[in-house]
């Protein structure tokens, strides 16, 4: 007879018959979290993973989730994952591994906490004043003149703010009949769900210009929602960089601030997937962290230093 599986509203996973009768009941990381404070267990300390315990979490995550660590840079991802398993008050990491290779509502938490989702509207002001004030415009001209689509791709976009903060420059350009396409990629599920709902805390829209927050924004409490007409010139999708196929035919692409946590070896990967997606002529815009890889270099000219812009040459 087939089992179902549930999660409870704590995160428990309760496994069922077809006629309901409960088979199990596995404790979610919140119960857990507050069993292990009632027992007082000290927290696991650790700032680092044995190689084999980062291994096995690894090989979950790239057998239960579709995601792949190799390539990131292992000592950030494995302080990130110590910090996981410090945050639900495990002790020591063999457990932790237990209830990961059990639990899928904690591999999407763990999959959140390895993702980056500092993130604010029209964060870095000054590389927003540039593409706002010259290559949006132009941009939008030339596809207008050619009767293409304007295609957008913002990589590793965590809560959508960036996206948006794109779509929101281009309302002041952008006329009818424009082809305009703005996508949002990010690894992490949740991320994406709280992008496509477009409601945003006053942190994060506090450096939107007052007369874009009146006209684009509704206020409810200290929350701020984001209009539909807005909102649904966005596209999310589930996205790894490394592993799955680029949104072809891009004419712009920020991926900022995404290739500092990849070794050298990956970065050169990734730019090399950026340039096989963006048109000939067409703009990258990376994080002020971040420089071009000398074997990409030829992929790419420099037209902005200061805000890491680059255009892409016609020809490899």
């Amino acid at each position: 007879m087939a089992n179902c599986i549930t999660v409870s509203k704590e995160g428990s996973t309760i496994s069922a018959d077809s006629n309901n009768n409960l088979a199990a009941i596995k404790p979610g990381p919140d119960e857990l979290l507050k069993e292990r404070r009632v027992l007082n267990s000290p927290p696991f300390l650790g700032n680092d993973l044995d190689d084999n315990f980062y291994q096995e979490i690894a090989d979950i995550l790239r057998d239960q989730q579709n995601f792949y660590l190799k390539g990131y840079k292992v000592l950030c991802i494995k302080r990130r994952i110590a910090a996981r398993i410090r945050a639900i008050g495990y002790n020591e990491p063999v457990a932790y591994i237990e209830l990961l290779r059990e639990n899928i509502h904690e591999q999407e938490q763990l999959l959140a906490t390895l993702s980056i989702h500092v993130s604010q509207f029209f964060r870095n002001e000054s590389v927003f004043q540039v593409l706002g004030e010259k290559l949006l415009p132009e941009l939008l001209d030339i596809s207008r003149s050619k009767h293409n689509k304007l295609r957008i791709w913002s990589v590793g976009c965590a809560n959508g703010e960036e996206p948006y903060s794109l779509a929101l420059l281009c309302q002041k350009w952008r006329r009818k009949g424009d082809l305009l396409s703005i996508v949002g990629t990010d690894l992490s599920p949740e991320a994406l769900i709280r992008a496509k709902r477009g409601c945003f805390p006053a942190e994060r829209v506090c450096n939107v210009p007052s007369d874009i927050l009146s006209d684009y924004f509704s206020r409810n409490g200290d929350q701020y929602q984001l209009i539909d007409s807005v909102r649904e010139q966005v596209q999310f999708f589930r996205h790894d960089i490394l592993a799955d196929q680029p949104f072809y035919r891009a004419t712009l692409v920020l991926c900022r601030n995404l290739l500092i946590y990849f070794s050298r070896e990956q970065q050169q990967k990734v730019l090399k997937i950026l340039a096989e997606a963006l048109l000939p002529g067409g703009y990258l815009v990376l994080g002020r962290a971040e420089t071009m890889a000398p074997d990409c270099r030829k992929l790419f000219v420099c037209i902005d230093p200061a805000e890491r812009i680059y255009q892409r040459v016609s020809t490899v």
